[in-house]
């Protein structure tokens, strides 16, 4: 697609196109303000406008995040996914922390490449380098925090990755243009705060709410069901919160991060798109407070939806990875519009599943190595052989969490790959030589953050007893790879007879290959319809744990 000009760009602000949002950032010179093209504010006046490829840009030339539209955080912005592999990288492990207790040359380090690389990458695709970044993310953590909890503002300043709460005064108000204390003094006295705690318990643990912004169509209940069929006891669980006449699926799950252990709870309800609002939905204005409803999202402006969340840390300091955690976790960042609209007319047989389940979100897991292990333990197993598998290792070799972490179900954390790995004998119930290829993959994981996909691909594929089949499902599942299909699998297969895609194992790839460059997508609705079939109509071994 051709770069976009600045005319075209003042064309789609003049229509609040929110198809653009993400895409750039308008720059209002006569009052300091960046919006988002969607913004619905009186259009200025096109001698005033100028354009920034991201937030944090916008922020570096002097402009501060506009009241009405929100734009320090769109859900799918360049800030989050931007083109070109190496920022993307690097702006994900800055989401995570990474330069909150770390510096610009140990990030490079990480990414194996020189600071100057880093920095020619972030500055091409996004306007600025990484510590804008971090400025930037560490901003829009202090705003949540601020609006969401009843945390000191010295707590606040910790947790959001500030050295200081001067540090956090000043940016602050540079980018939101308030100080924080006035933002929380005007956020709502009247506002509901009896669906949940909001800050650290007595015992030190930390219960801090969220809205995960996200686009819509939103398939949450694709996800639960998911995550519900592969729950381990303990340390996942999707339970059905009611309240009022709206009810949500609530997935918990617990994980580790930078500080210590979390539980991550998020409530998953099935959004549409945009021209009708769902069950229990708040249509606040982003900035506004919670739903009263505790479970249903604020529709936070046309096209995006806010998903209600607590995440329960150790450390306060792992609010922001918790976030980031949760947000690759449920592909909270996916363009459902661009999948929805590319997905029929690559292969028209999908059209009634997309019809079905708009909105398609790839379910993740933590780690590669993490996904490695559910892979190669549920080659040629059910989903929920490929559980009961997992769930022996954490049996053996999994930690309890501490009591003040126990939510609903939750309490306690799986194995780490390396403990996975050295009790293997003792729980892996399989092939002695899929034992090994096991004990391999979690021993030996490739850096999903050192290499480029292609080259994490081939390093995946050169672990031993690792085949295309395991490496596309770990990677669709560990990395959130967009354009994978699983080669050689039985459920895929079954759906894709069910609608006459392919009639068997060989033709898959080719029936499949139209659907690039979202063919993880299209796994996904396959896999959905594959669990939908009556049993006689579906192959009895599937690979879809």
């Amino acid at each position: 697609m051709d770069e976009m000009t600045d005319d075209e760009r003042f064309a789609a602000i003049r229509a609040r196109d929110a198809r653009f949002d993400g895409t750039f950032f308008t720059c209002v010179r006569s009052t300091g303000i960046f919006c988002r093209p969607s913004c619905p504010a009186r259009t200025p006046a096109r001698a005033n406008v100028d354009f920034a490829p991201s937030a944090a840009a916008a922020v570096e030339a002097g402009f501060r995040a506009c009241k009405r539209c929100g734009p320090s955080a769109p859900p799918g912005s360049p800030d989050e996914d931007p083109a070109g592999d190496l920022a993307r990288r690097a702006l994900r492990l800055i989401d995570g922390g990474a330069l909150d207790d770390g510096s610009v040359p140990q990030l490079a380090a990480r990414l194996a490449v020189s600071e100057r690389t880093l920095h020619r990458a972030l500055s091409a695709r996004t306007g600025a380098g990484a510590l804008a970044h971090a400025r930037m993310r560490r901003a829009r953590r202090a705003h949540d925090l601020v609006l969401e909890t009843d945390l000191p503002l010295s707590r606040v300043a910790f947790a959001a990755g500030f050295g200081s709460e001067r540090q956090l005064h000043d940016t602050f108000t540079t980018v939101f243009g308030h100080a924080p204390s006035t933002v929380r003094e005007h956020r709502g006295r009247d506002r509901a705060r009896a669906d949940g705690p909001t800050g650290p318990a007595a015992d030190g643990a930390a219960h801090l709410r969220a809205r995960l912004a996200v686009r819509l169509p939103f398939d949450g209940d694709g996800l639960a069901r998911w995550f519900a069929a592969r729950a381990v006891p303990g340390v996942d669980e999707v339970v059905t919160d009611e309240v009022g006449e709206s009810a949500a699926p609530v997935w918990r799950s617990a994980v580790r991060l930078p500080h210590g252990p979390a539980v991550l709870e998020v409530a998953l309800p099935s959004l549409p798109g945009t021209g009708s609002s769902p069950a229990g939905a708040d249509p606040s204005p982003a900035g506004a407070g919670p739903s009263v409803t505790g479970t249903g999202p604020d529709l936070a402006s046309a096209g995006t939806a806010r998903l209600p969340a607590t995440m329960h840390l150790a450390d306060v300091r792992d609010y922001g990875a918790a976030v980031g955690l949760a947000r690759r976790l449920l592909d909270l960042d996916a363009d459902p519009l661009g999948i929805d609209e590319a997905l029929p007319r690559s292969l028209p047989a999908l059209t009634p599943l997309v019809a079905a389940r708009p909105g398609v979100r790839l379910p993740g897991l933590p780690s590669l190595a993490d996904a490695l292990m559910w892979a190669i333990v549920g080659q040629q197993i059910t989903a929920a052989q490929a559980r009961d598998q997992i769930a022996r290792a954490t049996d053996l070799a999994g930690e309890a969490l501490p009591s003040s972490l126990h939510v609903g179900g939750v309490h306690r954390l799986g194995p780490t790959p390396a403990e996975a790995a050295a009790r293997a004998a003792d729980w892996y119930r399989g092939p002695g030589a899929r034992r090994r290829a096991l004990v391999g993959a979690l021993t030996e994981t490739p850096d999903a953050d050192a290499l480029d996909p292609a080259q994490l691909h081939d390093a995946v594929l050169a672990l031993p007893g690792v085949g295309p089949w395991t490496a596309g499902y770990a990677l669709l599942r560990g990395t959130r790879g967009s354009d994978l299909a699983p080669p050689r699998d039985v459920a895929l297969l079954a759906a894709a007879r069910d609608l006459g895609l392919a009639d068997d194992l060989d033709d898959l790839p080719t029936s499949l290959a139209p659907a690039a460059p979202w063919r993880s997508y299209a796994s996904l609705h396959l896999w959905h319809h594959a669990a939908s079939l009556p049993p006689v109509r579906r192959t009895r071994r599937t690979r879809t744990s």
